[in-house]
């Protein structure tokens, strides 16, 4: 994942956050999740929800997400 638009998601205007954090999800997720989360982006109200999302996805994927947590149980995987 790109650190650098990561990292400036919550300063950008929410439509180039949202386009933006699409385009850092990898491509091999799984289709359920990745239809949840562009779902997820685009109902976000604000750059910042975009960025939290995101920053979740990054956790999650490096390992360091909470087992059983709301949030893995809300993308299923």
């Amino acid at each position: 994942m790109d650190m650098v638009t990561l990292k400036a998601l919550d300063k950008m205007p929410l439509d180039d956050a949202r386009s933006a954090a699409v385009k850092l999800i990898n491509p091999k997720t799984k289709i359920l999740v990745l239809n949840r989360l562009k779902y997820d982006i685009s109902v976000a109200r604000n750059a910042g929800e975009v960025s939290r999302i995101m920053w979740q996805v990054y956790m999650s994927g490096t390992g360091y997400g909470t087992l059983n947590s709301s949030w893995k149980k809300h993308y299923g995987n």
